[in-house]
């Protein structure tokens, strides 16, 4: 993807990034934690900067996989652990969380002092170390802001990131403009692309035999993947959401994997609801977390992926797979033609499902065009910092009057 016309430097300020030494990266669990390695391994290949991993939500959790484990590797990155997850899955212990997270993002700049910090999406969790360095006057860099999931307070979430941060890196110019509409200054904004796609243009598969053994499951036929997570804002409750996703595909004549939700309001009753099906259907498994390149494994050898993962907006289609999006978390977004939208209904899901499990609907994806980049994003995002103003231009925000 081309980067657009801003350069996130403001036309009377000379650039001043020599104050830059520290770089963190806030990462709360593992729907962000691939996105972030090849930004992560960019700004460490750098001359001179120190670059931490603030790793916090719930990477620390053993129920969520401890996906800790997974910044393993990475050459000359630190890793902070950060505890701040309370269990639960209401809405109390959801705030709580993010009260705590303020907190301990709180202790882990104090104790760092990094001159800039990454943060990426839209969870609670990410908002409270946001807000955590804005109090400490550290300029934040924002990730995938200006998009739009209308199912779900995340979309509030991330606007209030957006109007705390410093810098704004979206995925696609539509995203910029709806950043600058917002208020932000032209020059702070700079459309790069999804970062995922970064990793996924490195991305060589297994084999579906080596696959297969590891997830216990026959991927040499066809199997469904499904990925769903609570609807926060839907009238219907987590267990009446999951329920009509699982009775649309029970029945169907294939192996099914099913991957455990994050850590949003509901999601213990997503995970049970997943845990008896796996109990009770042969050829179903549960996979509590998978890692970046195992799911991107799973993408690549899958049939088609049912739920509501941002995966299938934005990832999916660099692997040409077919996506039933259920329901309206993921509304608003763009995506590509691999995508049916449906309700949540197990009419509707049953009908699309059996509608990309023919095999003209795969055949008919050739040649699908990704419209998230050309996976250069970290590239582009490390020459603008190495263009930034000095620290206080950064800092001091005013509306723009676009």
């Amino acid at each position: 993807m081309a980067s657009s016309s801003s350069l996130l430097q403001p036309s009377s300020s000379p650039p001043g990034s020599n104050w830059v030494r520290t770089i963190g990266c806030v990462s709360t669990g593992r729907a962000d934690a691939g996105i972030y390695r090849p930004l992560l391994a960019a700004l460490a290949a750098e001359k001179g900067w120190r670059v931490l991993c603030f790793a916090g939500g719930t990477h620390l959790d053993q129920g969520f996989g401890r996906t800790i484990q997974g910044f393993g590797g990475l050459a000359r990155v630190e890793v902070m652990p950060v505890q701040h997850f309370v269990s639960g899955d209401g809405a109390v212990a959801v705030s709580a969380t993010a009260g705590k997270a303020t907190e301990q993002f709180s202790l882990a700049f104090e104790k760092s002092k990094p001159d800039l910090v990454f943060v990426l999406g839209d969870r609670t969790e990410m908002l409270a170390a946001t807000l955590a360095a804005v109090i400490h006057r550290i300029p934040v860099a924002h990730l995938h802001g200006g998009d739009t999931t209308e199912g779900a307070y995340d979309n509030q979430c991330r606007d209030a990131i957006t109007k705390l941060s410093h810098l704004h890196f979206p995925a696609l110019r539509e995203h910029g403009e709806r950043i600058k509409a917002m208020g932000e200054e032209p020059w702070r904004v700079l459309a790069v692309g999804a970062l995922a796609l970064d990793a996924i243009r490195e991305f060589m598969p297994k084999s579906v035999d080596q696959l297969s053994k590891a997830l216990r499951i026959a991927f040499g036929q066809a199997v469904v993947v499904v990925a769903y997570y609570p609807e926060t804002l839907s009238e219907l409750s987590a267990e009446q959401q999951i329920e009509e996703v699982l009775a649309a595909v029970e029945p169907l004549d294939v192996d099914i994997l099913l991957i455990g939700p994050n850590a949003d309001v509901g999601h213990e009753a997503v995970r049970e609801a997943l845990a008896a099906l796996a109990s009770n259907r042969p050829g179903t498994v549960l996979a509590p977390a998978l890692s970046q390149t195992r799911f991107w494994n799973v993408l690549t050898h899958a049939a088609v992926l049912v739920g509501n993962s941002s995966a299938g907006i934005i990832e999916a289609a660099s692997f040409g797979l077919p996506v039933v999006n259920v329901g309206d978390r993921q509304k608003g977004r763009v995506h590509a033609r691999n995508v049916l939208d449906v309700p949540t209904q197990r009419d509707a899901i049953a009908a699309a499902v059996q509608q990309v499990l023919d095999p003209d609907f795969r055949e008919g994806l050739a040649g699908v065009v990704n419209p998230y980049g050309d996976g250069c994003a970290a590239e582009q995002i490390v020459a603008a910092l190495l263009k930034l103003p000095d620290r206080p231009t950064l800092l001091r925000k005013r509306c723009s009057q676009q």
